[in-house]
């Protein structure tokens, strides 16, 4: 006669047991702490990090995908994080004006043209209008502060009259300022703006031309 405790463990490995134990251990299934992890989650990348409204979103709907693997679940999950990043955005943790202004003024500072920063806040979800806003908010003509981008763009890479060593030959020198102006043009400056700061004999000549305004 077979012992009850066969009976059990034949019961508890049944099809409906197996179903269950699949649902429990799967990572489509949905936690029910989901939204409470997930706000958590964006409450501390913020206390780290600066954000827009729409990098946020991607940064938790990462944190999803990297434990999901249902459509649906991926889906609903969406759902709960616009609902945070609405509510944070109610409680003053998010404003996308701050942030492109902010943001606007450091990549400034750090040597980027307008054309690199414009595209730098479309790229983290900035409304065009909040982009132009934070462009203005600069302060000072448009000429004088991507002027002065550019002159800590040179420092930074050490181009024109910051070149630690300069070519002795024409041919050398020619082909170091033909790469110079591609790394200006690359990084959003007008040829007009390149010249002068590339063309500038001295460090101190480009501090008396942006005193001058």
């Amino acid at each position: 006669m077979p012992s009850s405790s066969s009976g059990d463990s034949s019961a508890s490995s049944g099809p409906a047991a197996r179903k269950e134990a699949e649902a429990r251990s799967s990572p489509s299934a949905s936690p029910p702490n989901l939204a409470a992890s997930l706000h958590e989650a964006a409450l501390d990348y913020l206390a780290r990090y600066a954000a827009s409204s729409a990098r946020l979103r991607r940064v938790l709907e990462r944190r999803v995908r990297r434990r999901r693997a249902d459509r649906d679940g991926l889906e609903a999950a969406r759902g709960i994080i616009g609902d945070i990043v609405a509510k944070l955005t109610a409680q003053g943790f998010l404003e996308d004006g701050r942030y492109a202004a902010a943001r606007a003024e450091s990549l400034s500072r750090q040597g980027r043209s307008r054309r690199w920063i414009e595209a730098r806040l479309a790229a983290d979800g900035i409304a065009p209008d909040l982009i132009r806003g934070a462009l203005e908010a600069l302060g000072g003509s448009h000429g004088d502060r991507e002027l002065e981008a550019a002159i800590a763009f040179a420092k930074r890479r050490r181009l024109g009259p910051y070149r630690r060593t300069r070519p002795r030959s024409p041919g050398a020198l020619q082909a170091l300022a033909d790469k110079e102006r591609a790394a200006f043009a690359r990084a959003g400056f007008d040829r007009r703006t390149a010249q002068t700061v590339l063309g500038a004999a001295s460090p101190d000549a480009l501090a008396a031309l942006l005193a001058t305004g």
